[in-house]
């Protein structure tokens, strides 16, 4: 008799320690799932930053071409930024110039274009 309840308990330690690492082992699954989901939404915050800053210098590239008064000895124009690659390609055609826009941001995947017909 004494046999059999020593192997009871020794069965309840066991299932306890068993209970301990599976609830252990899910608690850890919900963590690491947790910290998943909160690295991928700063992620696409810091994305939506840099996407909106990318917007920013593509308008002030826009209304600094329209307001130049002479695009026929430029066909190229790049402005330095620590961040950004920021240039403008310019094709003269007939009567009217083809501009195009471009803002990169160095270390992602952002990118912004944008095609503009100025008349000078």
């Amino acid at each position: 008799m004494m046999e059999q309840r020593g192997i009871l308990f020794t069965g309840k330690k066991s299932f306890t320690l068993f209970s301990t690492l599976l609830l252990v082992f899910i608690f850890s699954i919900l963590i690491i799932k947790i910290y998943e989901t909160k690295t991928i939404s700063s992620i696409n915050i810091l994305n939506q930053y840099k996407y909106i800053q990318a917007k920013n210098h593509l308008l002030f590239l826009e209304e600094y071409i329209k307001a130049l008064d002479n695009l026929k000895a430029l066909d190229k124009i790049k402005i330095e930024d620590i961040n950004y690659e920021i240039f403008a390609q310019i094709e003269e055609t007939n009567t009217k110039y083809d501009v195009e826009l471009v803002v990169k941001a160095k270390d992602s995947s952002v990118r912004v274009y944008k095609r503009v017909e100025v008349t000078k």
